[in-house]
């Protein structure tokens, strides 16, 4: 992989080997790809995908949200939230209730099913956690949980600057 990265980069005309923010951007990445694979097999064994198990932990995490609320916070399309929650619901995970103060409006609800289910996804979790994290101590994990922090707010603040 490295021979790939360093004849890729060579050949546009410059050299990022030993450039270790990018050596870190790379392996984030990668170990990124390597959690989501992890969560998909663990998801399968429970009959949900990775993206319907997103959207029902957020269903549950956000209280009765809305299509627009969960595909604010999922960062996806709307439609695509849409067809997610479809999928829940026909799966018996969710239904679509009418807003009280707003009859216009639909709510996204976990239900029975979903909240008895929440341990058995809640322990799916917590076996890719714990064979990711086996030999990372907790106070390396809050560390490189706050560079990971500051690497977003920086992203972030240059998304919203001018």
């Amino acid at each position: 992989m490295e021979k790939i990265m360093a004849l890729s980069t060579r050949s546009l005309g410059f050299d990022l080997k030993g450039d270790p923010r990018i050596d870190f951007s790379f392996l984030l990445g990668e170990v990124t790809r390597l959690l989501r694979l992890a969560f998909d097999r663990e998801m399968e064994a429970i009959g949900l995908t990775r993206s319907q198990w997103h959207v029902l932990v957020y269903v549950l995490k956000l209280d009765s949200p809305t299509q627009t609320e969960l595909a604010e916070a999922l960062d996806i399309a709307r439609p695509s939230v849409g067809a997610l929650i479809d999928q829940l619901e026909n799966s018996g995970y969710v239904s679509r209730e009418r807003d009280a103060a707003d009859r216009r409006v639909w709510r996204i609800v976990p239900t029975r099913l979903a909240r008895q289910r929440a341990e058995d996804f809640a322990k799916s979790a917590e076996r890719v956690a714990a064979r990711a994290f086996a030999s990372v101590e907790a106070d390396d994990l809050a560390e490189s949980a706050s560079v990971l922090s500051a690497i977003r707010d920086a992203l972030k603040s240059q998304e919203t600057a001018p």
